[in-house]
């Protein structure tokens, strides 16, 4: 199934004019198909994350948002991944908290900056190997 596919999957039954407007933008741009096919994302989290967007917007009893900024939130919305922009799904907030050591694993083979960063400084306080084997303790 391509991204375009499930898209268009998700938006089979959807009779909001607003939600269908912004779907046929997101299958007119090529370039994000990809970002489509993620599971932690669907249409429904995509309104969710727009209201909430909007709701900062707002004025009195009034919102006022142009369809490029609609447009724009949409587009951030499935670029970027979901801890990044802090939208806690049902499963990220059943969760208890993990252990450090459970924190550090790697989904996707994708690791924090924070935890590359680690990672490096620890190879960095490693002692060094002689060419001849065994450490090199800087004795002569």
């Amino acid at each position: 199934m391509t991204g375009f596919e499930r898209l268009e999957k998700q938006a089979q039954n959807e009779k909001d004019i607003g939600t269908t407007q912004v779907v046929e933008y997101l299958l007119s741009r090529k370039d994000l198909e990809q970002h489509y096919l993620n599971k932690e994302k669907s249409l429904k989290e995509m309104r969710n994350f727009i209201k909430d967007k909007s709701s900062k917007h707002k004025q009195g009893s009034w919102t006022y948002v142009s369809d490029s900024v609609v447009l724009s939130w949409a587009v951030m919305y499935f670029s970027l991944p979901n801890s990044f922009l802090k939208i806690q799904t049902k499963q990220n907030s059943n969760t208890k908290t993990k252990t450090s050591s459970e924190q550090t694993e790697t989904k996707d083979n994708v690791v924090s900056l924070e935890d590359a960063k680690k990672n490096i400084e620890k190879k960095k306080e490693a002692s060094q190997l002689s060419l001849f084997g065994g450490e090199d303790d800087d004795k002569g």
